[in-house]
């Protein structure tokens, strides 16, 4: 048996390739057998680098330019678990498109190597995702903001039902995210094409007052998520939250709204003492 381990952004990745057994039934394809490769999640917080850490050009940072790569060997199985769950790895990126919520990891991993076997670097725009091929390069749109940019996709994650891709510390960081996660639209980029143009900002109604009197925590496609974060957000005290469903790129979307607010500084306030928990609020009129 030749085994080889690997760490991921959220994980450590045993892959045992063992050849067809010389006795017993007989195999179902030519292919020799594989075990399952198998995803242990690392347990522990993860968070930012230091100030120190933090490249002073760190927005600057260009866009990976998406160009045909050779499949990782290692990170690319036919299938993996993890967590009591089976992921199938894609045959191709193309077409690949999905909206959900996006978290991110940092310096728990930095150094690390990913599924792909190449070290993570949070400073670079890369991203983990569960079924796409090892490496992908995707555009990711913050669609709370509108802002875009385009990662390469070289590790495997995030392990969590309600959340579809890990951004590295400096992409969230480029998509305004690092307060929490946030809804984001992934699609997949085909090397040697045109980039596609970014699929823009959530619609949202007009607005009527003249400054912002709400505090926009969430976005989701699932209303179950919506109430999830509406019962969270009940525990640290704080009762004003609705629940408004609005339209992006004509399917459903369920805002989590705090508010409103009769003054500025309340709504500030409150923004802070919802960041002290972890979560990440936009001002909006509504």
């Amino acid at each position: 048996m030749n085994g080889a381990w690997f760490s991921t952004g959220s994980a450590v990745l045993l892959i045992a390739l063992l050849s067809a057994c010389a006795n017993g039934p007989a195999p179902r394809s030519s292919a020799p057998h594989r075990t399952p490769v198998r995803v242990v999640v690392t347990p522990g917080a993860d968070g930012p680098p230091t100030a120190s850490e933090i490249p002073p050009n760190l927005m600057d940072v260009p866009e990976p330019v998406p160009r045909a790569e050779p499949r990782s060997p290692y990170g690319n199985p036919p299938s993996y678990e993890a967590l009591g769950d089976t992921y199938k790895t894609l045959d191709s990126a193309r077409g690949f498109r999905e909206t959900g919520l996006a978290s991110w990891y940092g310096r728990k991993f930095q150094g690390r190597k990913t599924s792909s076997g190449e070290p993570f670097d949070m400073f670079k725009l890369t991203a983990a995702h569960k079924t796409l091929p090892l490496p992908t390069f995707a555009r990711v749109t913050n669609i709370t903001n509108g802002q875009s940019i385009v990662v390469r996709i070289n590790d495997r994650g995030p392990f969590h039902s309600s959340r579809i891709i890990d951004l590295s510390y400096a992409a969230a960081a480029k998509l305004g995210l690092l307060g929490g996660p946030a809804m984001v639209e992934l699609e997949a980029l085909t090397p040697g094409e045109d980039l596609p143009p970014p699929p823009g900002k959530l619609e949202l109604p007009p607005p009527v007052p003249s400054q912002p009197n709400y505090l926009q925590v969430a976005a989701y496609s699932d209303p179950i998520n919506a109430v999830s974060l509406k019962t969270e957000i009940n525990k640290l005290g704080i009762n004003d939250i609705e629940i408004r469903t609005g339209t992006y790129n004509g399917d459903a979307i369920h805002r989590v709204l705090v508010g409103p607010f009769s003054d500025q500084d309340s709504l500030v306030a409150t923004r802070n003492r919802l960041l002290s928990a972890g979560l990440a609020a936009e001002a909006v009129s509504r």
